[in-house]
């Protein structure tokens, strides 16, 4: 005989350790603010320290590691950061991961022959001798061009190799450039100009490259299908100087490229039969009667495309690209443009406070200030000289200045920026749609149709290489990620049922690395149609709190839930002062706060049987969120086994064995989990008689 007594408890509690995790019940901690960013030095980003040392400073400081060969990115005292990004490289990486200022001043190179101190191209030219006068390596090939005849050693200044007399009165001048290099026969007299070799002039061509001629006169030296060096079609200049009074050489024609006044002529060139390159200049322009000496002859090689160019209404190839012209020049009768290509790549996605362009003004015909217009264009087709011309789509702005070279009151340089609402439209627009790269074209006409571009006073000449996209931008916060809830990680179409009200926590993205964020969040009860939107009532939610940027950021539990009710929350961040921008909110959060124990039955499925005999139990709740059964001899128990299902029974269920630990009265003790964590208690009275005597 044996007597079963069933006795029922519940109580509610969370579990902890182990048990949490494997049932993936929720662990309260104490609530944690973000923490403040480190000192420098000590794991923060180098933007965060350097918009902290700008703050603390007052000045600009840059951010290093955003350094590239075009851009530099500085923190404003103020708040956000201000990115300047040239068209012509400023600086070239070194093999030890340092950066350094372009500076094409030529160089002993240690085996020979010179090279310019730092050059984004890789150029050498000759000490002189026999071999090549200069070799230009991209890409791991090579082009090499040598003068016919043994060079004489050369006379250095700047970035310019003179080998004098390489013809009677004729000097060769190598120049480094930026992308390449120039070789440029200079012709310093009429009696020189006679020589018959300076009617067809041949320069040896070698390397790794084959060098083909296109059809308007431009080389392109190809190694395989891959371009390693281009010539736009060669021309030469006189010195004819300018024919105005009051004005000083400034414009005075040198191997650099034609002065103001210059005449100039195209010369025809032709690959031979041995793949060497032939020049033939026009007889008119080394004509004693008619041309103004030094004459110079030129073409120029580039490794790469430039992100500047040129156009002329006649299509006149300016070897002078030291100099960005823009206007009209009545000794030539040609007219002027120049268009600068800025990468944008950098800017998606970020807030564009304000842009302008700024150019350094080194000449100007008028000695009063006469305007400039920028327009957005189309791409740059061709470089140096692209075809007249690429689109003028959008006039963005408009500047005046002067620099002009009077003799009797010459003027400076002149820093002219091109700025307004609609250049910082078009930059907005880059970021937003996230376009790499944004084309300006620089005239002196007042609409596209070239309006007032025929006026003299308007011709000015830039120094390429000082143009700057400046633009004021701070990141937008990203949207928070990694959304948890009471420590569970949060499931889109899921609700995570939680025992007690739950923290929020989530991680807050900036690419301002460093940043600091404030967060904030929004919370609902969810209405029984299981819908809500804006208009859905908002509780109040627990306060945010200060976070850097990429870090998680976990709120104090929420207050004013309920049992047995379901809340959504989000989450998004503001970045600080100066512009406090916001950030889109996250993905909505739902969870239930459950915080009724499960009920938990046992009945015996089999009869008792003696100590060390197995018999079986069953054991039941009618809740169906209960994930876990727990069963043993002392209480609480331990034992534990994965609830399931029976057939016909809504409910959860499982089935034990296990043996009684002795004769008598013992007491099974049960336990049903649910998936909130809340314990339900039970027991079973277990009686086994002891064998008759005898």
């Amino acid at each position: 005989m044996h007597a079963v007594q069933v006795q029922k408890r519940s109580v509610r509690r969370l579990m902890a350790g182990g048990l949490a995790a494997a049932l993936g019940a929720t662990v309260l901690a104490p609530p944690v603010s973000a923490a403040p960013p480190a000192a420098a030095g000590t794991g923060t980003t180098e933007a965060a320290r350097a918009a902290a040392a700008a703050e603390r400073t007052g000045q600009r400081v840059e951010v290093l590691s955003a350094r590239t060969e075009l851009t530099q990115v500085f923190a404003k005292p103020s708040g956000g950061f201000v990115a300047e990004t040239a068209a012509v490289p400023q600086r070239v990486r070194q093999g030890d991961g340092s950066w350094a200022d372009v500076d094409l001043t030529l160089r002993p190179d240690g085996a020979g022959g010179f090279r310019p101190a730092v050059s984004p191209a890789d150029v050498r030219f000759s000490a002189g001798g026999r071999g090549p006068a200069t070799t230009l390596t991209s890409g791991g090939k090579s082009l090499t061009l040598a003068w016919p005849g043994e060079l004489p050693a050369p006379v250095v200044s700047g970035d310019a190799a003179t080998y004098p007399e390489v013809l009677p009165g004729v000097d060769l001048v190598l120049r480094a450039t930026h992308t390449g290099f120039t070789h440029v026969l200079t012709v310093k007299t009429p009696q020189a100009a006679a020589n018959p070799a300076l009617r067809e002039i041949r320069f040896d061509l070698g390397g790794d490259v084959r060098v083909r001629r296109d059809a308007d006169g431009s080389l392109r030296a190809l190694a395989g299908t891959a371009e390693v060096a281009r010539s736009a079609p060669a021309e030469m200049w006189d010195s004819t100087a300018t024919s105005v009074t009051g004005r000083s050489a400034a414009g005075k024609s040198s191997a650099a490229g034609p002065g103001a006044g210059a005449r100039t002529a195209p010369v025809a060139t032709a690959i031979d039969a041995a793949g060497d390159l032939v020049l033939r200049p026009t007889p008119g322009l080394l004509d004693p009667a008619r041309a103004s000496f030094p004459v110079y002859i030129d073409p120029a090689w580039s490794s790469g495309a430039s992100r500047w160019a040129y156009a002329t209404s006649d299509n006149f190839t300016n070897s002078d690209t030291t100099r960005a012209i823009v206007g009209f020049l009545p000794d030539s009768n040609r007219t002027y443009r120049s268009y600068f290509e800025f990468p944008t790549s950098s800017l998606v996605g970020k807030h564009i406070q304000s842009a302008y362009v700024r150019m350094k003004l080194d000449h100007s015909w008028s000695c009063f200030a006469t305007p400039t217009y920028m327009y957005q264009s189309a791409p740059i087709a061709t470089t140096p000289r692209t075809a007249w011309a690429p689109t003028l789509t959008t006039l963005r702005a408009s500047a005046s200045a002067s620099a002009c070279a009077s003799v009797t009151s010459p003027q400076p340089d002149a820093i002219m920026n091109f700025a307004g609402s609609n250049v910082t439209a078009a930059i907005r627009t880059q970021a937003a749609t996230g376009a790499t790269s944004i084309t300006f074209g620089f005239c002196a006409c007042s609409d596209s149709a070239g309006t007032g571009e025929g006026d003299q006073n308007r011709y000015k000449k830039f120094y390429p290489d000082e143009a700057r996209l400046v633009v004021d931008y701070d990141s937008l916060p990203g949207q928070p990620t990694g959304l948890q809830v009471g420590g569970q990680a949060c499931v889109t179409g899921d609700r995570v049922a939680l025992a007690t009200p739950p923290t929020l926590s989530a991680v807050f993205p900036d690419a301002d690395a460093g940043q600091i964020l404030q967060t904030a969040y929004e919370l609902l009860e969810i209405p029984a149609s299981g819908s809500y939107d804006s208009s859905t009532p908002r509780l109040t939610p627990p306060a945010g709190s200060a976070v850097t940027a990429g870090a998680r950021s976990t709120t104090a539990p929420v207050t004013g839930v309920l049992g047995g009710k379901a809340y959504a929350w989000r989450a998004r961040s503001t970045d600080p002062a100066p512009y406090g921008l916001l950030s889109p909110w996250s993905a909505w959060c739902e969870f239930t706060v459950d915080d009724q124990p499960p009920t938990v039955t046992v009945d015996p499925v089999t009869n008792p049987a003696p100590p060390g005999q197995f018999y079986t139990y069953k054991l039941r709740s009618p809740d169906p969120d209960v994930v876990m059964f727990r069963y043993g001899w002392t209480s609480p128990p331990t034992e534990e086994a994965e609830a399931g299902t029976t057939l016909g029974y809504p409910g959860k269920t499982v089935s034990v064995t296990l043996t009684t630990p002795a004769y008598g009265t013992n007491t099974l003790y049960v336990a049903a989990v649910d998936s909130a964590g809340n314990v339900g208690y039970g027991s079973l009275v277990v009686q086994v008689d002891p064998p008759a005597a005898g």
